[in-house]
């Protein structure tokens, strides 16, 4: 918060060329879209109170897609930080729900004793008056509490429960509980849990278990093993554990995973995961499928800032859910990898690059090719007005030619 009342923000204007969009009709359209991002931030300290709203216009030139053009509010409320009340009034994106949500409504935290804290939310999300294309299929309302606290076990243990009314459907209820003793590359194990209960349902809705050892002190080698088992909600668009196995999975879905992270230097950071998962692709009919992933991460010479990314993954799948006409039996498989790069060659100028490469089949009805090239630069043209350059080619079985400039300015105030 400024020591001082004040006002500061954001605002970036971008225009990112001929964009191409896919029309209900399985057709492509090109289309050229301007942005306008605006943040604003306003901010008492004597008062304890604080102002942010997060704003997106949108015009299209050419369009005549659903919306053409749009006003979004993102963010919209006023915040009453004092001890020991926290409490914030309006439009919010709420992280402290089962999911994220972002709701007309409010957030209060109550923190009465020292490592124990009360949060309790609760609002509307009026479907038509949410951004698009983020846009839920239909209203809702939205109120829950939470117990929170970081004096048991030496970890950090939630207790909670949340209540959902969509509109024309009928009212869900939940009872989740988390279990977090994560201290990374420590000589103890670090444990971790999640269980969401349906008491609508009366069933495990979901459940993460897991586990991470360093296996040597003396080796920067860290291992995790986890277990998920959840049932995807459709009418909540998902737990989205994993947004793979979501895609195929209907009603129940098991899944191991091991993880391995390691840091040989100071620079450079290696991780690889592989998991397995076994899942109904239609009521009463299961598969198995399995992921691998495998990225570097490093940030050479740091005198001269350059760093780099670099990933590749696996993924096997079983049938898919039917729903596009494709037998149970069909594999999903996707392999890809990709890279980037940034470098600060001149003070002020940074130039970007990043490459991505991927083949799959039959994942979501798409089978092929797929590349995309990304080179970007950014300038400080003069104190806090940035200038952004980005050029951007892709090709995939959805868009044959796709070449976009993304052109704006970044100006802070």
């Amino acid at each position: 918060m400024p020591q001082s009342v004040g006002v500061f923000g954001n605002f970036y204007p971008v225009f990112q060329g001929n964009s191409p969009v896919l029309l209900p009709d399985g057709n492509t359209k090109k289309i050229y879209p301007f942005y306008q991002y605006f943040d604003l931030n306003a901010a008492s300290p004597q008062n304890h109170i604080t102002f942010n709203t997060f704003l997106r216009g949108r015009e299209i030139f050419n369009g005549t897609i659903e919306p053409e053009n749009s006003f979004d509010v993102y963010n919209a409320f006023f915040q009453y930080t004092t001890k020991p009340f926290d409490i914030r009034l309006g439009r919010q994106i709420i992280t402290e729900a089962t999911n994220l949500y972002l709701l007309d409504g409010g957030l209060v935290r109550i923190n009465p004793i020292d490592g124990l804290q009360i949060v309790a939310y609760g609002g509307y999300q009026n479907e038509d008056a949410q951004p698009y294309p983020e846009k839920p299929q239909t209203s809702f309302s939205l109120y829950g509490v939470k117990l929170k606290s970081d004096r048991l076990l030496g970890a950090l243990i939630t207790v909670g429960y949340e209540g959902i009314s969509p509109i024309g459907f009928s009212p869900r209820n939940f009872l989740n509980f988390t279990f977090n003793r994560v201290v990374p590359f420590t000589k103890s194990a670090d444990v971790y849990a999640r269980v969401e209960v349906d008491l609508g349902e009366k069933n495990l809705a979901l459940f993460n278990g897991g586990i991470g050892i360093t296996p040597f002190a003396f080796i920067p080698f860290h291992i995790n093993l986890e277990y998920d088992t959840y049932k995807p909600d459709q009418d909540r668009s998902a737990f989205l554990q994993d947004r793979i196995f979501d895609l195929f999975s209907v009603s129940r879905l098991n899944q191991a995973r091991v993880g391995a992270t390691y840091i040989p230097t100071t620079f450079l950071k290696v991780s690889a995961s592989y998991s397995f998962a076994h899942y109904d692709v239609l009521d009463g009919t299961s598969t198995n499928g399995n992921i691998v992933k495998v990225a570097l991460s490093w940030d050479f010479w740091r005198e001269i800032g350059l760093k780099s990314f670099q990933g590749f993954y696996f993924i096997d799948g079983g049938g898919n859910n039917g729903a596009a006409g494709i037998d149970v039996g069909d594999k999903n498989r996707a392999i890809g990898v990709n890279f980037g790069v940034s470098e600060e060659i001149l003070r002020g100028l940074d130039l970007q690059f990043s490459f991505a490469y991927a083949n799959t089949q039959t994942i979501t009805n798409l089978t092929g090719n797929s590349y995309s090239y990304i080179i970007g630069v950014q300038y400080v043209l003069i104190r806090n007005l940035v200038v952004n350059g980005v050029l951007e080619v892709n090709s995939n079985p959805q868009f044959n030619s796709d070449v976009r400039p993304n052109i704006g300015v970044s100006y802070h105030f």
